[in-house]
């Protein structure tokens, strides 16, 4: 005898399969805009608790409330990226008319570290390819970065709206979410600590260090010490090389003009002084924040700035913690739900 597939389960599926196929054409369309959803989200987590102490401690009124916060944030963090586009620009624009005579006085620098160390890195380094390499790198990340500022500009029509429905969102996170309790409280938990260990926490770390170089700057004499603070603190937001990204060409530049002592003491000061103080704030931060392992970030990094441009060295991370920490939501909330119900008949068997 035929069996018949019910009519109601093909009306699910169809309809199933009619949402699926509306979502793809959403996504694909869309996907564009995900570093702003996702820049959305990391203020939103960052904001929420001061929103909701404004407008239920202090009694003041929503929608200025929330545009206070957008203005505040506004000014932290996309006024820092403006200007470093800006900064970047201009130098990258000089370095390429100039891109001959930097060549020269690094060639300098190094015959020089040949002439007091015996150690020939122009013979190890083919240096014409590795500079067009470094421009063509930045030219890249700066065309992202002006991507970067698209999103923002995107990221804060979402906040907005985020913001100002709040109370209506997190009651509907509540109620469809099909997790337990318990670990809906967890997942709020730790969605919240990787947002600010990555977003406030990394950013944090590398401001500390960049101003520890800076102190080194002054010191040694190296001139434009400003900018070279500003292009280290975003570098040291890079795992890995870090600062040391910048206090070696520093040193370099240094050397190149002559000034070899303070040139060999920058590079001490680098290592020592600035890569200490990057293992002391780190550990400072690991009491504070959520601890984020360093491949995390490594790899985060990369597919942060592939995916959201220069931007990216702070969100890509959040996005791979973010991956990982699904998997851990769905042990907490399937594994250990399947331990309890085996522990429950298990010990159902042994009372009968």
């Amino acid at each position: 005898m035929a069996k018949y597939i019910p009519n109601n389960i093909l009306r699910q599926l169809l309809f199933i399969a009619v949402t699926l196929l509306m979502l793809i054409i959403v996504l694909s369309n869309l996907w564009q805009f995900l570093p702003g959803a996702l820049g959305a989200f990391c203020l939103y987590v960052l904001m929420i608790h001061p929103l909701r102490w404004m407008v239920n401690k202090k009694k003041i009124k929503k929608l200025f409330s929330v545009l206070i916060l957008m203005v505040i944030s506004f000014a932290v963090v996309v006024t820092p990226l403006i200007f470093l586009i800006n900064m970047l620009t201009d130098k990258v624009g000089d370095a390429i008319q100039n891109k001959t005579e930097i060549q020269e006085k690094i060639e300098l620098g190094l015959r020089k570290i040949n002439q007091e160390f015996g150690i020939d890195l122009l013979k190890e380094i083919n240096l014409s390819d590795l500079t067009s390499f470094i421009m063509k790198a930045i030219q890249e990340i700066l065309n992202t970065s002006v991507n970067g500022v698209i999103q923002i500009g995107v990221a804060y029509l979402i906040l907005y709206f985020m913001l100002m429905n709040y109370q209506k969102m997190e009651n509907w996170f509540y109620k469809n979410i099909p997790l337990r309790t318990e670990n809906l409280e967890t997942l709020n938990k730790d969605l919240r600590d990787l947002v600010v260990s990555n977003a406030v926490g990394v950013p944090l770390v590398a401001f500390l260090q960049a101003v520890i170089a800076y102190v080194g700057y002054l010191i040694f004499g190296l001139d434009g010490a400003f900018n070279w603070f500003i292009l280290t603190f975003f570098a040291a937001m890079l795992p890995v090389v870090g600062a040391a990204l910048i206090y070696i060409p520093a040193a370099l530049y240094l050397l190149a003009a002559g000034e070899t002592t303070n040139a060999y003491l920058l590079v001490a000061y680098g290592f020592i002084v600035v890569g200490l103080s990057d293992n002391i704030f780190r550990l400072w931060l690991q009491k504070i924040m959520a601890d984020i392992h360093p491949l995390i970030t490594i790899f985060g990094v990369i597919l942060g700035v592939n995916v959201f441009g220069f931007i990216g060295i702070i969100f890509g991370p959040i996005f791979m913690s973010l991956t990982i920490w699904m998997f851990r939501i769905y042990k907490l909330e399937f594994s250990n739900r399947n331990i309890s119900e085996a522990d429950r008949m298990t010990s159902e068997k042994t009372e009968t």
